[in-house]
């Protein structure tokens, strides 16, 4: 059976890969059992009210279609609305900066964006 491709560590701004199955590095393999941001609400972390209604004009803007797929002359139904610029690089909520894309789309920039 061939080697495992490592795949970024599924620990919040970790840069190590790994090859193990639960998607964590060694030095983050008691992380799996922890919530992200534990004990905050999606309002708390900026996800509230005010995120829901600019998340469906974006997804009505982009005619529910993924754009990344889209580029590639792909139409695929668009499932969640990303940061372009992630907030924690110092994007903003602005129209400009979201689209809507897949959730495999979306898993793989995010994925991507990690590894910066």
């Amino acid at each position: 059976m061939p080697a495992r491709i490592p795949k970024a560590c599924r620990k919040q701004g970790c840069k190590n890969t790994t090859i193990n199955s639960n998607g964590y590095c060694d030095e983050h393999q008691g992380c799996g059992w922890q919530r992200h941001q534990k004990g905050k609400t999606s309002s708390q972390r900026g996800y509230g009210a005010q995120w829901r209604k600019i998340r469906a004009v974006v997804l009505v803007r982009d005619n529910y279609l993924c754009q990344e797929c889209l580029k590639q002359g792909l139409f695929v139904t668009a499932t969640t609305v990303d940061h372009i610029i992630p907030k924690a690089h110092g994007g903003s909520d602005d129209l400009t900066n979201l689209q809507s894309l897949c959730n495999s789309c979306h898993k793989f920039k995010t994925a991507r964006e990690r590894l910066k």
